[in-house]
């Protein structure tokens, strides 16, 4: 599974990373982290094949 988190603070990405990848121990988790709205764009465009994103709902612009 690869998952993508975007989070303009860096604990709650750290954070949300160590336990998506802790989910599942048979199956590796892939996350990629964003801190940014510009950055998860350029993220999803060279991985199309994302299975989830996770996004801030309060991330500045």
């Amino acid at each position: 599974m690869k998952i993508l988190v975007v989070d303009d603070h860096a604990l709650v990405r750290e954070g949300l990373c160590q336990v998506l990848k802790g989910l599942n121990p048979d199956e590796p988790t892939d996350v990629l982290l964003a801190s940014n709205c510009a950055e998860a764009f350029e993220l999803a465009k060279t991985h199309p094949d994302l299975d989830m994103v996770l996004l801030d709902y309060h991330l500045p612009i």
